[in-house]
């Protein structure tokens, strides 16, 4: 039960925190090209993206989280299991706050 918390809790927590920012950066980048295709079109309401744009961009954009999610592992199992300082991060909120979406949407 002590690996099952300490280590793959952990790991879970940032694999999470990394998608949901992913998440985030993927549909921002397709709103805001939206949002500036309404004033070169002058607002007419015509769509910029076809189903099939739609459907492809998140089927391409599902490989990187899915590797990410996957192959991160970012001590091995036994340092995270004897260094209580790696648990930090999780406990005082540094992979997931206001200041990191702030940096994401930024990047968008």
């Amino acid at each position: 039960l002590q690996r099952l918390l300490l280590v793959h809790g952990r790991l879970n927590y940032r694999r999470m925190c990394k998608f949901i920012l992913y998440s985030f950066w993927k549909n921002a980048v397709l709103t805001l090209l939206m949002f500036y295709y309404t004033f070169i079109s002058g607002f007419s309401g015509t769509s910029m993206f076809d189903g099939m744009v739609w459907t492809s961009f998140n089927v391409i954009l599902f490989y990187p989280i899915i590797a990410t999610g996957m192959f991160d592992r970012d001590v091995p199992d036994e340092q995270a299991l004897n260094n209580a300082k790696l648990y930090e991060n999780g406990r005082l909120g540094l992979d997931l706050n206001f200041v990191r979406m702030a940096e994401m949407l930024l990047s968008a």
